[in-house]
């Protein structure tokens, strides 16, 4: 890591704090590795990928997740109206970084 990341007391300026705040919290990752390794999943779907996870902090996390353009919501006017997700170039461009925080992280652990 570069040394001005340590020399930065503004945590709003900070980039890994803003990365943080767009993939942090308690589901985010698992939402987009669910949507990336799955492709374009509907939201019936996506919930049974993550087992123990509400509607409503599915909902909200799906809402952030798409106003932040890391996942895409596309509808399809069908009846009953059919919605799914999917990730977007931006997204596509995290999952290495994903990675290799599993590998860092799975070292550790072992």
């Amino acid at each position: 890591m570069s040394d001005h990341h340590y020399d930065c007391p503004c945590m709003e300026k900070c980039p890994l704090h803003y990365a943080m705040t767009l993939i942090g919290g308690k589901w985010k990752v698992q939402i987009l590795c669910a949507i990336s390794n799955g492709g374009s999943l509907r939201y019936n779907a996506l919930r049974a990928k993550l087992d123990g996870i509400s509607n409503t902090v599915l909902a909200g996390a799906l809402k952030e997740l798409e106003r932040d353009g890391l996942i895409q919501r596309h509808e399809y006017l069908e009846v009953p109206v059919r919605v799914e997700y999917s990730p977007t170039e931006r997204c596509r461009k995290l999952l290495p970084i994903l990675e290799a925080l599993s590998d860092w992280a799975e070292a550790q652990m072992a």
